[in-house]
């Protein structure tokens, strides 16, 4: 049976082919139908060629050597020229699979569903990077993926917040409280173990707390919503002397009722219809009014967020200069002499490279980058600080000198996923030289709890205040850098996967971010390398002038200033294909 087999091939293959020639004129040697197993072949052989081509072709009977090296030498010369067309052609025709491949991959909807995964480039180690669904495509921020399958502890770091603490999981701040049986959150000792729930954890203990209030009802059928505001006033010339606030309340009248209790935020209250109440230490306050009036119906308010900047992010008390020197190899030029450097026991301890130094004029070279602290005695000010900044590789900075600083944090706003609001501060800061809550960009958008802003939202807050922004397309370096040497500055939205984490202290390695979040995400572009390997970031972190426990050495700049983020890597992640894009206003 098998000889009887191999005589009949060459018996079908001789017969075939007489076949065909007298039916189609045809002189072919193979047989027809084995081409589209020979195309296929040749398909799957094409990303390996030459060696795939050979192996499919080659391990077919019926292709004769010469008809192989033939196909081979076409499929190589086009090949080449498909390559080479691609790359030089100005205008690729409509038709063409380049152009339709590119098409495709330009109509793709911004929301469109399916995970995402960034890819680090082979000669990078990056950590493990995590895909997203992509439901968070139009909006910034969100929640931490931290394993909480179960509870874990947590000690509490000096000058760290429960507040703080309670963003950096997500977890309600009343619920983090109530599973520690904390009873004051304002409170909370350095050093301090406390629970982190697990998410099943978190549920129950938001389910007791629900309840709790039930036994009340009767009590609580009686309670309406009433509304207030605020005026502010500075409360002096001098810088840091905080702000006086005017509350008033717009509905019901306030004749129609007879007790009035104000929480204003730190832990005082007042008693009065209309209290005037004055808050200096600079940090965003939440305000709120329970009433009553006669027939013992209780009225409780809206919040209103009074924001006290800190003196140095106000440019009409900021008595600090800050500086960029954009090269290692930058000087500082001062006239006069520098007699203290922050961190530093003596000024000859500091990392500096004098070149010219009297009680004239001071010329100086940082041979670390970082931020700098530095006091100086000049004539025409007995004490000037400057709160400079050295780049650790040459760049190009939209600005590199500002009486103020306009950087902002994001935390203490009132809700989470502050990032957005946070950026769109700093750009109006920025543009027309004012300082700019972050508070009342989160009130503009509106109040939604944990939910994201979307990039219309954050350009209509600060076209609304009169900056000249746009929203332009960004998909290379050099859109970003015509930009920034125009003059702006960017908010772009990103995912905080796309970007590896500093392996080192973020106060000394400046180049990545400084987080383990993963999220949506919004940064301002202020900056680039002139090798077009980095942008300069500010990045807002989760905390604010009164509570952020994590500062650099000048006890003025914030972890997320001026750091370096690898624009492959950041262009690679965004989120969307947009920025807005914020000029200096002119005076």
């Amino acid at each position: 049976m098998e000889g009887l087999l191999l005589n009949q091939k060459p018996a079908k293959r001789r017969r075939l082919p007489r076949i065909l020639r007298r039916r189609m004129k045809l002189h072919i040697t193979f047989p027809v139908w084995k081409l589209p197993g020979i195309a296929a072949g040749c398909l799957r052989a094409i990303g390996d060629l030459p060696g795939g081509l050979v192996r499919a072709v080659c391990s077919n009977p019926f292709m004769p050597k010469a008809v192989f090296v033939s196909c081979a030498a076409l499929l190589g010369a086009g090949a080449v020229f498909l390559v080479s067309f691609a790359l030089i052609s100005p205008e690729l025709p409509p038709d063409s699979m380049v152009a339709v491949l590119n098409g495709a991959a330009a109509s793709v909807p911004e929301g469109s569903p399916g995970d995402i995964l960034i890819l680090p480039p082979e000669d990078q180690d990056w950590a493990a990077l995590s895909a997203w669904d992509g439901s968070e495509e139009r909006t910034g921020a969100g929640t931490s993926e931290t394993d909480r399958s179960a509870d874990f502890e947590y000690r509490v770091r000096p000058e760290e917040t429960l507040s703080e603490i309670a963003y950096a999981y997500s977890i309600p701040l009343d619920v983090l409280a109530y599973y520690n049986r904390i009873a004051n959150p304002n409170r909370i000792r350095t050093g301090t173990v406390i629970k982190i729930p697990s998410y099943d954890n978190e549920k129950a203990a938001s389910g007791q707390m629900a309840r709790q209030p039930r036994r009340n009802t009767a009590a609580q059928a009686g309670t309406r919503q009433a509304r207030i505001s605020y005026e502010t006033r500075a409360s002096g010339d001098l810088a840091g002397s905080g702000i006086t606030v005017h509350f008033s309340i717009v509905d019901p009248p306030a004749e129609t009722l007879q007790s009035f209790e104000w929480d204003f935020g730190d832990g005082k209250r007042g008693f009065r219809p209309d209290p005037i109440y004055e808050y200096t230490v600079p940090k965003t306050y939440v305000a709120r009014l329970t009433a009553r009036d006669a027939s013992g119906i209780i009225y409780r308010s809206n919040s209103v967020y009074i924001d006290v900047p800190h003196p140095e992010s106000a440019a009409e008390y900021s008595t600090t200069k800050f500086i960029t020197l954009s090269s290692p190899d930058d000087f500082f030029v001062v006239n006069g002499i520098i007699t203290a450097v922050a961190r530093y026991p003596s000024v000859g301890a500091a990392p500096l490279d004098f070149s010219e130094s009297d009680q004239y004029l001071t010329k100086v070279r940082f041979t670390k980058p970082g931020f700098y602290g530095v006091t100086v005695r000049e004539a025409s000010h007995p004490e000037q600080y400057y709160s400079i900044f050295v780049s650790p590789v040459p760049t190009m900075h939209a600005a590199a000198q500002e009486n103020f600083n306009w950087y902002r944090t994001q935390f203490n706003t009132g809700t989470t996923s502050n990032c957005g609001p946070a950026s769109a501060s700093m750009a109006i800061g920025w543009s027309i030289g004012k300082y700019f809550p972050v508070s009342s960009v989160r009130e503009s958008v509106g109040w939604q709890g944990e939910g994201g802003t979307s990039l219309e939202e954050l350009f209509a807050v600060i076209k609304k205040n009169e900056v000249p922004a746009a929203i332009s397309p960004v998909r290379t370096v050099q859109q970003v850098k015509d930009v920034i040497d125009s003059g702006g500055i960017a908010i772009v939205l990103f995912h905080t996967n796309g970007v590896k984490t500093t392996r080192q202290d973020p106060a000394q390695d400046l180049f990545g971010k400084y987080y383990n979040d993963s999220v949506g995400h919004y940064i301002v572009i202020k900056g680039y390398s002139l090798d077009g390997e980095y942008f300069v970031i500010y990045d807002p972190i989760p905390g604010d002038w009164g509570s952020n426990s994590f500062r650099y050495g000048d006890d003025i700049s914030m972890m997320g200033r001026n750091r370096y983020y690898p624009s492959a890597e950041l262009l690679g992640s965004l989120r969307r294909p947009d920025m807005i894009v914020v000029p200096r206003k002119s005076n």
